[in-house]
């Protein structure tokens, strides 16, 4: 009998989209002479800063290709804490430390501490949580839908309240993918609280940590004291770096890291030692980070302010602007046909996206029916002038009408 974790999991959205594109996109060029526009991933079009490819090249030279030590090398774990200590994170050492294989594989370790357990999370909620993390862990999520008001996104604490007891974890993404929601330092800190008064692990995915717009600040789960809390943190976003597979993990428990370190044996043997080494480089090297990130940071802000300004006008006031992350959640519900019946919603939009010429990511991605009207785009990985052609065949070659304009929710 095959273990049923097997039967439970799935392709993500995301790469069955992307993969699908790889056939209609050379055609679509072909017939317009336009650049079809990939909006559907989150991954920077830029190269891995040089600075880091050098590291692993002289890591390489140095004959860093053995098998590693499990957990991550201790000069990694301190590299680690140092990028804390620059955070105001303080406190922690290295047995609080583990280096994974992107975040990815340490949220799934988490979720396999609570194998079986119910996990409370916020929709819309990362398609890889959904379709893989916690049914592989068996885990059953039970979300608490962030609420839509006047282009806000709030929590509803009187719903995550009453879905605490009894959970075994509770999931927080923050800038959040794919709402590019910041959670405030306020919002945290009475999450935390409900979380000790109900004996509530807290798993924080702080995937796009550096990615913030305007005076949003991004604070970290780790700020709050506590063994009950694990900061899942992934070299992937930040340093456009996703293909070398390399996170950490944090947690004052040193016990449950050991535990998670025996996992991540298991699962992989550690990552390797010159992959580390380079990344170590990343994020210690604080003149090459800052040459690094500044600019990138500008480059993202100004996409998405190209989009508020392309969008706002169309979807009105419920424009919701990310304070984070690279993406924009969007209703579309009014400006985009029904689907005829028998259809998927999702499927019939994305249709329609793809006939424009641009790749997104139906809403259904990230929590079911609920987000049927709803695309994920992404700006992550075009430059401006092609985002703008983009934008304007969505306008003109998508959308049927305005939420300004009809009033629409």
């Amino acid at each position: 009998m095959l273990n049923p974790a097997f039967t439970r999991i799935g392709l993500s959205p995301i790469v069955e989209i992307s993969e699908r594109i790889r056939d209609v996109a050379p055609g679509w060029e072909a017939r317009t002479g336009e650049k079809f526009a990939y909006l559907q991933r989150g991954e920077l079009a830029d190269d891995t800063p040089a600075y880091i490819t050098r590291a692993m090249e002289k890591a390489v030279a140095a004959g860093l290709t053995r098998y590693p030590k499990s957990g991550g090398e201790p000069w990694f774990k301190d590299a680690v804490l140092a990028r804390l200590a620059a955070n105001g994170l303080a406190g922690f050492g290295r047995e609080h430390v583990i280096c994974t294989y992107g975040g990815q594989e340490g949220l799934q370790l988490v979720f396999n501490l609570c194998a079986g357990g119910r996990v409370v999370s916020f929709a819309p909620t990362w398609s890889c949580v959904l379709d893989n993390i916690a049914p592989y862990a068996g885990c059953t999520l039970d979300p608490v839908a962030l609420v839509e008001k006047d282009g806000e996104l709030a929590i509803d604490f009187a719903q995550v309240e009453a879905k605490l007891p009894g959970a075994a974890l509770l999931y927080v993404n923050s800038p959040q993918n794919p709402s590019g929601k910041v959670f405030s330092r306020d919002e945290l800190s009475r999450l935390n609280d409900l979380c000790l008064k109900y004996r509530v692990r807290i798993v924080s995915d702080e995937a796009y940590e550096d990615f913030v717009f305007g005076d949003a600040k991004h604070v970290s789960m780790l700020a709050f004291p506590g063994e009950h809390i694990f900061g899942v943190f992934t070299c992937s976003k930040s340093y456009a770096a996703t293909g070398f597979r390399i996170g950490y993990t944090v947690c004052r428990d040193a016990d449950i890291i050991a535990r998670m370190t025996l996992g991540e044996y298991t699962q992989t043997g550690g990552v390797v030692p010159f992959i580390q080494k380079a990344f170590v480089e990343a994020m210690t090297n604080e003149a090459e980070r800052s040459a690094w990130l500044e600019p990138l940071l500008a480059k993202f802000a100004r996409r998405r302010e190209l989009m508020v300004q392309k969008l706002g006008p169309v979807l009105g006031p419920g424009l919701y602007r990310p304070e984070g992350a690279f993406y924009f959640f969007l209703n579309l519900k009014g400006l985009v046909p029904e689907a005829p019946a028998g259809q998927d919603q999702g499927a019939f939009t994305l249709q329609r996206f793809l006939d424009a010429g641009v790749a997104v990511i139906p809403g259904t991605a990230f929590g079911g029916g609920e987000y049927a009207h709803h695309v994920r785009i992404s700006f992550s990985g075009i430059e401006e002038a092609q985002l703008e052609r983009a934008l304007d065949r969505i306008t003109t070659q998508v959308f049927t009408g305005s939420k300004r304009a009809t009033g629409g929710a």
